[in-house]
């Protein structure tokens, strides 16, 4: 009896708001359409291009990094290693990676391109230690030609990875993360994923070279303090060999030791930014992303993502339950109407910067500024599809929820 009653109240229910879900729905369509047409202008016309692109280089989650970074645990991550090569000669560099060689590390990453020749005495001598299994070396990806150390440095079949995080060239700020870039038959592997792939051997999972064959968030650990960095000086007398031995050594420019915050040489934008609104410097070295992105996958630790039909999905429903309720608002209690409207659209920015916040925490990734735009400006359109519906209803006599007989 009670289940006939409840369908009986839902059944009334429809029946006399028929007119108005009718009208929320068409008038969604509407407010779809001319986002549709503005989108599209936006993506035409290269005017919108640099306010397209100063907001596509900020996000609310970057708040989560500036609060990590002050809080985080100062413990020092132990599985990698950095080594700063600095501005060091090729001799200085060959004797550097034999005593890096010698404390027996599992691999070594080398972020270094020796593209042109210069002592050959030295030249030679780097050489024969860029030869050893363990060694990993680094390339740069340029319209699909590669950048390399020249070959009487680095030989061919040495294990390498294109230096290049994301293949983004709108956003400045490195979010992003391809592991395995893929373009007709050619494959080729991240830096981070052959040191990874590298310390991971034979444990390696075949099925992470599709996982990260598209762009995947960089679950950053930490800045330049939260990995040990070992300058010249230490390498060579000795002072943490025993620290690196079946260990990850990344070997990469860090600048200055004491005046590398001011370089900006091989420095990138980041969420880990202190200032992510505003004008500020590049604020992390390319080596320091490239050991986040090792740390992230040899443990796993990725940031999953919301799919995209989940976010249609909820954007679609959500828009047009607020459509329902703001047209019924507008005509039957016009004078709280915009009141409401400004509380209720602030609302939903707040709610929905809340709720990406508190999922990115769980490493959860749910885009939500789309569906905050999309429902905000759908409801903000009501007043031009008001207008619309009063012309058909004049015109053709069209009845709907605001005009009918």
């Amino acid at each position: 009896m009670k289940d006939s009653n409840k369908k009986r109240y839902f059944y009334n229910f429809f029946m006399r708001n028929k007119s108005l879900f009718k009208e929320a729905f068409l008038c969604m369509i509407f407010a779809f359409t001319v986002l549709g047409i503005v989108s599209w202008i936006g993506v035409s016309l290269n005017f919108f291009s640099p306010f397209k692109n100063a907001f596509k280089d900020f996000s609310y989650l970057d708040m989560y990094y500036a609060e990590k970074l002050e809080t985080n645990d100062p413990n020092i991550n132990e599985n990698i290693i950095l080594v700063n090569v600095d501005r060091r000669n090729r001799k200085e560099l060959a004797g550097m990676l034999q005593k890096i060689q010698e404390s027996q590390p599992r691999v070594i990453g080398v972020d270094v391109i020796f593209k042109d020749l210069e002592d050959p005495v030295w030249d030679r001598f780097l050489s024969e230690f860029l030869k050893s299994e363990n060694i990993v070396a680094a390339y740069v990806l340029n319209d699909d030609k590669r950048i390399v150390s020249n070959k009487n440095i680095l030989e061919e079949g040495v294990a390498s990875g294109y230096s290049n995080f994301n293949f983004d060239d709108e956003s400045a700020v490195i979010r992003n993360f391809r592991g395995v870039y893929k373009k007709n038959d050619t494959i080729l592997e991240a830096f981070g994923t052959a040191v990874s792939k590298k310390f991971r051997a034979p444990d390696w999972d075949i099925g992470m070279d599709n996982f990260l064959s598209i762009d995947r968030p960089i679950n950053y650990t930490g800045n330049r303090d939260f990995f040990l960095v070992l300058e010249y000086d230490e390498i060579m007398n000795d002072e943490f060999s025993h620290l690196m031995k079946d260990k990850i050594v990344m070997v990469g420019y860090l600048g200055n030791p004491i005046q590398h915050r001011f370089d900006l040489e091989d420095k990138h934008f980041t969420p880990m930014n202190p200032r992510f609104v505003g004008k500020s410097p590049p604020d992390t070295f390319g080596l320091v992303i490239h050991a986040n992105i090792v740390q992230m996958i040899i443990e796993g630790n990725f940031i999953k993502v919301v799919p995209n039909w989940i976010r249609i999905l909820l954007t679609v429903l959500l828009t047009y339950m607020a459509l329902c309720y703001f047209i019924w608002l507008n005509k039957r209690q016009l004078a709280s109407y915009i009141l409401r409207l400004n509380i209720v659209q602030l609302f939903f920015i707040v709610f929905f910067v809340w709720v990406a916040l508190l999922l990115f925490r769980q490493k959860l990734l749910f885009k939500t500024a789309s569906i905050t735009a999309v429902i905000v400006f759908s409801i903000g359109l009501i007043g031009f599809y008001k207008k619309l519906a009063h012309y058909l209803y004049k015109r053709f006599k069209w009845q709907g929820f605001f005009f009918h007989d």
